[in-house]
């Protein structure tokens, strides 16, 4: 759901802008976001800014939280943050989530351990970590990851309880649904990241 009014957006604006900032140091993240959030009260105390659809323009036109970041961290010397081992961990475990959370089901019962319940958080909680997938990455990820739960609750609710190989089979294709999407869109993201980082190294 869209903020819709202005105070909203600008919340939205700045914490996106926070999230940006991560990797500058707590002194120059407080500036920065000092000097952003000065710029936008100044503004809105124009009579010229005041509806919801005049600030989102305003913000429109103050600049993308993800440049303003960019900027930051090329004003301070900050290298931008590259793909490491903890973004191709969870990239693996997304793609082999499926794998991850049925084999232990075969074996174990739903009542004494839920791997459906806690491969998507665990994957989730690395996701988090991550420097280099941003905020709105971050949040569609989960959400996706998190579709694993919704499946194996409604699985539950219609008394799902067959190991038989055709059940297996239609529950471990069910599950690439919800993890194959969360690695796909997060290994497209990491690419149009990388290609930025490599963009922003190549103008210094």
């Amino acid at each position: 759901m869209k903020p819709t009014t202005p105070d909203e957006l600008v919340r939205r604006y700045l914490r996106r802008l926070r999230a940006e900032l991560r990797e500058l140091p707590p002194d120059r993240r407080r500036e920065v976001l000092d000097q952003i959030g000065e710029h936008i009260a100044v503004r809105r105390s124009e009579p010229d800014v005041r509806s919801a659809a005049e600030v989102r323009a305003m913000l429109d036109r103050l600049g993308d939280p993800a440049a303003l970041g960019a900027d930051a961290r090329e004003r301070f010397g900050i290298p931008p943050p590259r793909r490491g081992p903890l973004e191709t961990l969870v990239l693996l475990l997304s793609w082999f989530g499926p794998l991850l959370v049925l084999v232990p089901s075969i074996f174990i019962p739903f009542g004494m351990v839920r791997p459906w319940q806690a491969v998507p958080v665990v994957v989730a909680g690395l996701l988090w970590l991550s420097r280099v997938w941003r905020l709105r990455d971050k949040l569609t990820g989960t959400a996706l990851l998190l579709g694993c739960v919704g499946l194996f609750v409604i699985l539950k609710v219609l008394g799902f309880q067959d190991v038989n190989l055709p059940s297996l089979v239609a529950v471990l294709l069910l599950l690439v649904v919800p993890f194959g999407a969360a690695g796909l869109y997060l290994q497209i993201r990491l690419r149009h990241l990388t290609a930025d980082t490599t963009a922003e190294l190549a103008t210094r």
